[in-house]
């Protein structure tokens, strides 16, 4: 699976627009089955095929157009409990709950948790949540009662989710006059934010009303629609029958991997242009860039977020002032003094940074902490440095870490880094103490 492309490659001008309505919290994500069927996931047809066969055994049942998801559906919930065991069923059929995550679900995840965009979702697959569970877990709502007592972000099931049967919506006219919280939470996103439709060919009856609705008050309802056929496949699809006067410039004729590789790009290069705008004559920070330019948009943000520590789902990372910081006391630790070169840099997926062959640790830290949490939290990556790399006799750590709360501690002589759950032949021979080194960037900035 492909981590998109490097962050200096260019995007197209809409996308400069829409991550400018992400930075002010307008900006929505209405996903489906699109950005699942490169998981394995069967499209309509095919999961309509699968369960014509599924029920063609059963007393009662008959359906003319098995390859008709709705028409199945519809056929198969008109027999007695029939639609209880069609949600049931349907779910055996395809690997909706272990299928793996693909770079759109990564990315989706990701600027989630970065506060960049609300997430409606048709498909009834948990790819998006799983995708990035190892470090964050993102909630998901697949009914009123989660709906109404989630806060913060997470992810809105509108068509419900494979963990709950009894929420999938199926039938037509399920789809027609969907649950209420559906309904409300979709026009609410619909009516205050930028609407992007991704990897969605047919839109459900609900939608199709409330989009008809308020583009008849809002010139063209604020939406955007991307699919790779969109403008080849117009006059054939749903959506020129639902928005027929939709500029072309709002059809976005590119694959949901790109669209949202494209988007995190833009959403990462704003913090490498403010740290270029610091100092427009300084080289060394345009270095920075550089280096941080070669990852991808996933590379660079499971790199901000895994060197943040004790940061919450939805507080951005790339905003932060301790990412720029960070960046900044980097450029500044490479920087040849009294020359205009910068010492070679790269950086490490594992939120690191060589510097010559001087390999620093980073953390990016919230505001107002005491000596003893920041050591806590370089103890936490010591052992999780040792653990990933092996033994070594000192670690440097830089951290971005304002208005600590008392003396800042600068070298930690013997961080335990034994791991209590490895197997006991790993624990008698491994490392079990590492001193570290620590660096602050604002005492590099103050001091440049």
């Amino acid at each position: 699976m492909s981590d998109g492309s490097p962050l200096h490659t260019p995007v197209d001008p809409a996308i400069v627009l829409l991550t400018s309505e992400a930075r002010d919290k307008r900006l929505a994500i209405c996903a489906g089955a699109g950005i699942s069927i490169p998981a394995g996931l069967p499209n309509g047809a095919e999961l309509a095929c699968k369960l014509h066969e599924r029920f063609s055994r059963v007393a009662g049942y008959h359906c003319a157009t098995p390859n008709d998801l709705l028409a199945v559906a519809a056929a198969a919930a008109a027999l007695p409990d029939g639609l209880a065991v069609v949600q049931h069923v349907v779910l055996e059929l395809a690997p909706f709950s272990d299928a793996p995550p693909q770079l759109a679900h990564r990315l989706l995840a990701l600027l989630i948790a970065e506060d960049a965009l609300r997430l409606l979702l048709t498909n009834w697959d948990d790819c998006v949540e799983r995708s990035w569970r190892e470090f964050e877990h993102i909630p998901s709502a697949c009914n009123a009662l989660e709906a109404e007592n989630l806060r913060g972000q997470f992810v809105l099931k509108i068509h419900g989710c494979c963990t709950q049967a009894s929420t999938l919506l199926i039938t037509s006219e399920q789809l027609r006059d969907a649950p209420l919280w559906t309904r409300i939470h979709f026009g609410v996103e619909l009516d205050s934010s930028t609407m992007v439709f991704v990897g969605i060919g047919d839109v459900a009856g609900y939608a199709q009303q409330r989009i008809t609705q308020l583009a008849g008050l809002v010139e063209h309802a604020r939406v955007r629609v991307v699919s790779p056929d969109i403008d080849t496949a117009w006059d054939h699809s749903a959506w020129k029958d639902l928005l027929p006067d939709l500029p072309e410039a709002r059809r976005i004729s590119i694959s949901a991997d790109e669209f949202l590789d494209q988007l995190a790009r833009e959403w990462v290069m704003n913090l490498l242009a403010q740290l270029r705008a610091a100092d427009p004559d300084a080289p060394w920070l345009g270095s920075v860039a550089d280096a941080f330019a070669l990852f991808t948009a996933v590379q660079a943000l499971v790199w901000l977020r895994r060197a943040a520590a004790r940061w919450k789902l939805g507080d951005s990372v790339v905003h932060a002032p301790g990412a720029a910081s960070v960046l900044e006391a980097i450029a500044l630790q490479a920087r040849d003094q009294g020359a205009a070169t910068t010492r070679p840099i790269r950086f490490l997926p594992a939120s690191a940074v060589l510097i010559d062959d001087r390999r620093l640790e980073i953390l990016i830290c919230p505001e107002r902490l005491t000596p003893s949490d920041i050591e806590e939290l370089a103890a936490r990556r010591a052992q999780r440095v040792v653990q990933s790399l092996g033994p070594r006799d000192e670690l440097n750590l830089l951290l971005a870490a304002s208005s600590v709360r008392g003396p800042k501690p600068e070298h930690m002589d013997a961080v335990d880094v034994l791991d209590p759950d490895a197997p006991i032949d790993d624990i008698i021979g491994g490392a079990r103490r590492v001193s570290a080194r620590l660096t602050y960037a604002d005492d590099i900035l103050a001091a440049a």
